[in-house]
């Protein structure tokens, strides 16, 4: 690998690294709510949707977390819907996403960002 290339990978794992360090990013698993997603499958979903949550939280906030969970779609075989509560700020965002699972615990994962609806609290 060319030195160029190793010192834009560091740098982007820096930018990324700090930008996660300086926000506090409440998720403990299980989450709160219906989900029906395992411990694992919510783990991972848990980072995509802390990201989105980056792309709306102001300077002076330092929060974001998931504080409610519900299945939207009901499980059919392995793959059902759920809405998750995202809280960024003074916002409050549902998120649509589909699941799919693994007998394992693992699975996939679709963020439906397209159709999240945001409010402010206290509107």
């Amino acid at each position: 690998m060319s030195k160029i290339k190793v010192l834009l990978l560091t740098l982007a794992l820096m930018t990324t690294t700090s930008a996660f360090a300086y926000y506090n990013f409440i998720g403990d698993v299980p989450l709160p709510g219906g989900t029906q997603a395992s411990p694992q499958l919510q783990q991972d979903t848990m980072f995509s949707a802390f990201s989105y949550g980056l792309r709306i939280a102001t300077k002076n906030c330092f929060t974001i977390a998931i504080t409610n969970t519900e299945v939207s779609k009901p499980k059919v075989g392995n793959k059902w819907e759920e809405i998750w509560t995202l809280s960024v700020c003074e916002r409050v965002g549902r998120l649509p996403i589909e699941f799919t699972q693994n007998a394992d615990g693992t699975g996939s994962f679709a963020l439906d960002y397209m159709n999240i609806k945001w409010k402010t609290v206290g509107q």
